[in-house]
């Protein structure tokens, strides 16, 4: 968890999200940017169902939609 100061701006972007099969998760920041972002993917990603995910939440953990869903290594060697 980030440290939270008092009238600090978190950086959230809607470029952060996640591109899969048949789908896109955007983070949305109860912003009202957020339906012209919500309709730009439905423009870029028209066979896609767009979901999104409540993003600020996610910031104050220190990243957003497309940093949470990368790649875990296993720890396994070999």
């Amino acid at each position: 968890m980030q440290p939270r100061v008092e009238g600090e701006r978190l950086a959230g972007s809607y470029v952060n999200s996640f591109i899969g099969n048949g789908v896109v998760v955007l983070p949305v920041f109860d912003d009202p940017h957020d339906e012209d972002a919500i309709l730009t993917y439905k423009r870029l990603f028209p066979d896609r169902e767009i979901v999104t995910v409540p993003g600020r939440e996610i910031l104050l953990g220190g990243g957003n939609v497309h940093c949470i869903t990368q790649q875990e290594p296993s720890g396994a060697n070999g």
